[in-house]
């Protein structure tokens, strides 16, 4: 096998141009972490946070499902969110035994500053790029969201994959 050749790849990207991508999210999701003024959640929180708020009201097990972690995890968020005032449960009008979540006013409005906030990080990076550079950077990171979120991967739940940084995500 040759120098730089992908172990275990179906595909033509090798495991260097994966971990470099890889990387790169991590760096972009640190400087975000950096210079949105921090927040009191962490970017599993905020994920799970704005999948309830999208699909509100909604079943925990449903939101573990969107965002890809077991059950147990994320119970555990939402239990989280609970303490922050972030959401709160409702009991399913067709099954009393089923808690429905949905986000409280504090949690839409942490939604909306987080969101605002970053969205002004990528807007003052953006502009420092050249128009041509812009248009393939919004392309490129469309395509690949697009794709990532299309692959079917068994579900693995590290430590840390509810709590762990995810781009664009945290607060």
């Amino acid at each position: 096998m040759g120098e730089g050749a992908a172990v275990g790849l179906s595909s033509t990207a090798t495991l260097s141009d994966a971990a470099t991508i890889h990387r790169d999210l991590i760096r972009i999701g640190r400087a975000i972490r950096a210079r949105s003024g921090g927040g009191t959640l962490s970017a599993g929180q905020m994920s799970a946070l704005w999948t309830i708020a999208q699909n509100a009201p909604i079943r925990a097990t449903e939101v573990a499902e969107r965002e890809g972690v077991a059950a147990p995890t994320m119970s555990r968020v939402v239990a989280s969110l609970e303490r922050h005032g972030m959401v709160m449960r409702t009991t399913d009008p067709r099954d009393g035994r089923v808690s429905l979540l949905t986000p409280t006013a504090d949690g839409v409005d942490h939604i909306r500053g987080a969101s605002s906030r970053n969205s002004e990080l990528f807007e003052m990076a953006l502009d420092q790029l050249a128009d041509d550079e812009r248009m393939a950077v919004e392309r490129s990171m469309r395509l690949l969201a697009d794709t990532m979120c299309g692959l079917t991967a068994p579900t693995t739940d590290s430590p840390d994959t509810a709590d762990s940084a995810t781009v664009g995500g945290g607060s």
